[in-house]
């Protein structure tokens, strides 16, 4: 199990449930954010007491609270705006002319983190990227001219002289997405124009793929629209934008269609979000400047590809942050006030505020399954207890052997031979649903969850104990696809003139056995009313069904005309027979 996703599910268990208008978890890191400082202490005072409750730490000396700015995962934050931490641009700006293509990929690796706050970036970067974008076959070809030095030295000028900031969107402008494309790349820039003058959200760019550059015009001047915004869907929410492009047939592709089936393609895609475009402005090419520019210097996708970074200098994943806007309080009260018919049918209080009393444990808890859980439980099993004996009295009759206390299965597993631990018929639920009904699981079949559990532990017929399991799991009969063949063609059959004159039957089974011992289900179905009745039986036998038939149908609604079955060995001439002896 791969463990930061992991731990970061647990910690999204754990600090969610209604409070993410407050609070940000990355990993180990917690962002809380307040409008006063009342407010502040509540929020500390909430987080911690679940934190605790939960068992987790906090170190103090890493702890900074009621502060109006904040370093957060190499980014300075406060009210008005987001800047890379100076730290990390003293580290970029220290560096060493690059001699070899280590260091230069980790240059540009950083400097990606921070792409956002500059622009035309991709122009300056693009000496560096022309070197830096190597394999393990061509990196020998690496070189370092002057042309390159020139990019390092004005990078490292823009880094201490330029200020570097993205404001936050203001809620009460609308969004203006400018795009271009070239036969190199697309871009975009999402701005506003307020009172106070134009605030620059975010700048996006990257290069066609060979097949995209074969494009037609039109055609990427469309991707460039309909990538810039679905990679700044974050950004434009439910608000209402108008777009800026130099393609003259594009400013009504939101209002009617266009005869170009790739264009209606990716139109399609927008289709939840056309109707906030307020309208499509053309600029005449000399005016679309920013995203022109950006358009014919993108940014290479490739030159992170060999970055070699510091975990915890430089989190990964900071090349592709996205600054998540701020929304009105109105924004999260709607949001958090969706609840499905299910939890409202199990809500027994009233929706909770923004500072929440509830019990902050998470919502699927893990189960302990500790080595020293599986010794208590083996203590309490009596067979388990019985096999422990045996194996003192008679240590060489039995695949067995005791570890660290606990009673081990001695089984080959591949080419070596594993000690299981012997798990108790107390356990067996609890690993089993660890293993496919927890959201980590992901409600694998019987095959992907017998090979996840084989090398860990044993029952007696676990396979079979497996495969009973995962055929009674409700989400898996609701949700599985059914890959089988189409049928063939359809044969109607004409519908009878009375009720109960023409029945259908079928037997489904064999499922696990109930606390009745049945294990199949008998589903007669009346042609003309369509009104079913289903049987519980221990097993599909003619008799049986002769039997169910006669008190269910005979009895109660008289002699039948038909039965339409799928000609099964039970509904053959048997079941005439059996009819007829009773």
């Amino acid at each position: 199990m791969n463990g930061p996703p992991t731990f970061q599910r647990v910690m999204h268990n754990l600090i969610g449930n209604g409070r993410w208008n407050y609070v940000v978890v990355y990993l180990d890191d917690i962002l809380i954010f307040s409008k006063d400082f009342n407010e502040h202490k509540q929020h500390v005072n909430e987080i911690l007491s679940i934190l605790n409750k939960a068992n987790f730490q906090v170190n103090p000396d890493k702890c900074t609270i009621a502060v109006q700015e904040i370093e957060y995962l190499s980014h300075v934050i406060n009210k008005d705006q987001i800047k890379p931490s100076p730290e990390k641009i003293r580290a970029i700006t220290e560096l060493a002319p690059l001699t070899t293509l280590s260091p230069a990929n980790e240059f540009i690796g950083k400097l990606n983190s921070y792409r956002k706050f500059i622009p035309h970036f991709a122009e300056i970067a693009a000496p560096i990227h022309k070197v830096t974008n190597k394999t393990k076959k061509t990196k020998h070809e690496f070189y370092w001219h002057n042309e390159q030095q020139e990019a390092f030295d004005e990078f490292k000028h823009i880094l201490t002289t330029t200020p570097l900031f993205l404001q936050y969107p203001d809620t009460t402008a609308p969004f203006i997405l400018s795009t271009d494309a070239s036969v190199i790349g697309i871009s975009g820039i999402l701005r506003q124009n307020t009172k106070s003058g134009t605030r620059i959200c975010y700048y996006k760019s990257r290069t066609l793929t060979d097949t995209e550059k074969r494009y037609d015009p039109i055609e990427r001047e469309a991707l460039a629209i309909y990538w810039s915004v679905k990679e700044l869907r974050q950004y434009l929410g439910d608000s209402f934008f108008s777009i800026e492009t130099d393609s003259a047939p594009l400013i009504n592709f939101h209002k009617k269609q266009i005869a170009n089936t790739r264009v209606m393609h990716w139109l399609f895609k927008l289709q939840d979000i056309l109707h906030q475009i307020t309208k499509v402005k053309h600029l005449n090419r000399d005016k679309n400047t920013g995203p022109d520019y950006l358009s014919k210097h993108p940014l290479s996708h490739r030159s992170t590809s060999l970055m070699t970074l510091d975990d915890d200098d430089w989190p990964p994943g900071t090349d592709t942050w996205d600054i998540i806007p701020t929304r009105l309080p109105s924004f999260f009260e709607q949001l958090n006030a969706v609840i499905t018919r299910h939890q409202a049918k199990r809500q027994t209080a009233h929706t909770p505020s923004s500072v929440s009393t509830q019990d902050p444990t998470p919502s699927t808890p893990l189960f302990d399954l500790s080595l020293d859980r599986v010794y208590q439980a083996q203590i309490n099993d009596p067979d388990i207890q019985e096999k422990v004996e045996l194996l003192r009295k008679n240590p060489s009759q039995l695949s067995l052997e005791i570890k660290n206390g606990i009673l081990c299965k001695l089984l080959p597993r591949g080419k070596i031979k594993r000690a299981l631990s012997y798990i108790p018929k107390a356990l067996i639920k609890d690993i089993l649903f660890t293993h496919h009904d927890h959201p980590l699981a992901g409600h694998f079949g019987v095959d992907r969850t017998w090979n996840n559990i084989k090398n860990k532990y044993y029952w007696p017929n676990m396979k079979k104990t497996i495969e009973d399991y995962i055929r009674s799991c409700h989400q898996c009969a609701r949700f599985n696809i059914q890959r089988q063949k189409p049928p063939g063609l359809l044969q109607p059959i004409e519908p009878p003139d009375e009720s109960f004159q023409v029945l259908g039957l079928d037997w489904w089974g064999p499922a696990p056995v109930s606390s009745d011992e049945n294990k199949y289900v008998l589903i007669i179905t009346d042609r003309l009313s369509g009104y079913v009745i289903a049987k519980a039986s221990p097993n599909n036998t003619a008799q049986t069904t002769a039997q169910i038939l006669f008190e269910n149908i005979f009895l109660v609604h008289g002699a039948l005309e038909k039965i339409i079955t799928d000609q099964g060995q039970h509904f053959n001439n048997e079941l005439i027979a059996a009819i007829c002896t009773l």
